[in-house]
């Protein structure tokens, strides 16, 4: 019987019937999650060694969480039990995750069921490979070691997912379905690189992409740009982007922490709509958008996948809310991002990146930074060495520079000088700031 089904059963058992009154369960929910990966790599040109053998794993987990009868509460991992165990195996886990009970007086309800969106988070080609048709990673692997340039050092990783989600509660939610992953990640000599993962197959045109950018980087790498000056804009990319916003946006966005005075923002910031950004920035939390990592049908907590609005045109409008902080907030349970990867920095005006690019007559284009988790989140503050930078002149990429950039991530995205400029491969924008540069 399938891990999902066991637990299901006895849970279920349990709350009609209980043990004894110390475990009397009141709710509960379970998610479990059934998953084969397949992985493939390269190191330094070389593939399948042993720092990157090919591999195949399948197994199943699941988180539990309890509600017993007088309040406290479990949450615990389960692993599936060994072959041959009985129902004397679950009554022994039972006994533990009453031992490791806790309060908290704000702790996390079981929803009710509710009507789930249409989402795409299956890609059947993958699957497909999963079941044996692996030559398709096998070829890109190829293809990969075929087109590195002369002289370079090329480390790449592939890998796939393909498995189910089960998500069941006391309150007679049932939910099952499938879900795949994919990624594909490469550097060159370890200076710059690319990485693609959706819950689909990468696309041709979107290989051709990411492929002839990171040799154009790399090539403008090889050469020594002029200094950066006075008026030098700083221009980050997608992924330095995303750092940004993993370090800056999200933690100030998560209710707990702001509840906890934990954050750059207080909850009456939230009722007041104080404007934070400029009116042409907003930021949403989009689980929705088809075949994106992000995306989901259900959170592990029983609550179906929604669009939140965090800031709309410079202004707070919502925090991101667990049931728990949706208790103690006083308001429903928000949509919830996988950290800042579900979170999109949107303009008003899109801008494609060729155009913006074609506009900056003098930039620095910072491929990657140092020190990233040393900055004070809740601050805003930075201060960041990004040793491998190109110079940006007259529209053009030229050359690399080592440089320092610092400033405040907040009053970069409150100025009107910011700029946002997006590719159809970016789920992060490029972004164009008016900051401090120093050269190194």
């Amino acid at each position: 019987m399938k891990l999902v089904a066991q637990l299901e059963e006895f849970l279920h058992d349990r709350k009609a019937n209980p043990a004894s009154p110390d475990l009397a369960i009141r709710d509960w929910r379970i998610v479990v999650q059934e998953a084969q990966q397949i992985s493939l790599g390269i190191k330094e040109n070389s593939p399948g060694t042993v720092y990157t053998p090919p591999s195949y794993r399948k197994g199943e987990k699941a988180e539990l969480y309890i509600i017993w009868e007088d309040g406290r509460l479990t949450q615990a991992q389960v692993q599936a039990p060994p072959q041959g165990s009985g129902k004397e195996y679950w009554f022994e886990q039972l006994t533990e995750w009453r031992q490791g009970s806790y309060e908290d007086p704000y702790g996390a309800d079981i929803p009710e069921p509710e009507a789930l969106p249409v989402v795409a988070v299956e890609d059947r080609e993958i699957a497909r490979i999963l079941q044996g048709e692996d030559e398709v990673f096998f070829e890109q692997l190829a293809r990969l070691l075929k087109n590195t340039p002369e002289g370079v050092n090329l480390n790449a990783s592939i890998q796939g997912n393909w498995g189910y989600i089960h998500v069941r509660n006391s309150r007679g939610l049932a939910i099952s379905y499938q879900q795949s992953q994919y990624g594909i990640s490469f550097s060159f000599d370890s200076l710059v690189g690319a990485g693609f993962g959706k819950r689909r197959l990468i696309k041709p045109e979107e290989w051709d992409f990411l492929w002839n950018r990171t040799c154009s980087y790399y090539e403008a790498l090889q050469k020594e740009g002029p200094e950066v000056g006075e008026e030098t804009l700083i221009v980050m990319t997608p992924s330095v982007t995303g750092d940004f916003m993993r370090q800056f946006l999200h933690p100030n966005l998560v209710g707990q922490n702001i509840l906890e005075g934990r954050s750059a923002f207080k909850k009456e910031d939230f009722h007041g709509k104080n404007k934070v950004f400029h009116e042409n920035i907003s930021l949403v939390v989009d689980p929705l958008r088809p075949f994106e990592l992000s995306s989901y049908l259900v959170t592990g907590e029983g609550v179906p996948a929604r669009q939140t609005v965090l800031v709309d045109k410079g202004t707070l409008q919502s925090p991101i809310l667990r049931m728990k902080d949706a208790k103690r907030w006083g308001e429903p349970p928000t949509g919830v991002p996988a950290g800042s990867s579900g979170m999109y920095l949107q303009g008003a005006q899109e801008e494609p990146w060729e155009n913006v690019l074609r506009e900056i007559k003098d930039g620095i284009l910072i491929l990657s930074v140092l020190g990233m988790h040393t900055q004070n989140s809740a601050s805003g503050d930075y201060s960041l060495s990004a040793p491998q930078s190109l110079r940006i002149l007259d529209g053009k990429i030229i050359g690399k520079r080592d440089v320092k950039i610092q400033g405040n991530f907040f009053k970069d995205l409150a100025s009107e000088k910011t700029r946002l400029g997006t590719t159809e491969i970016d789920s992060k924008p490029y972004l164009v700031i008016q900051g401090e540069v120093q050269n190194m």
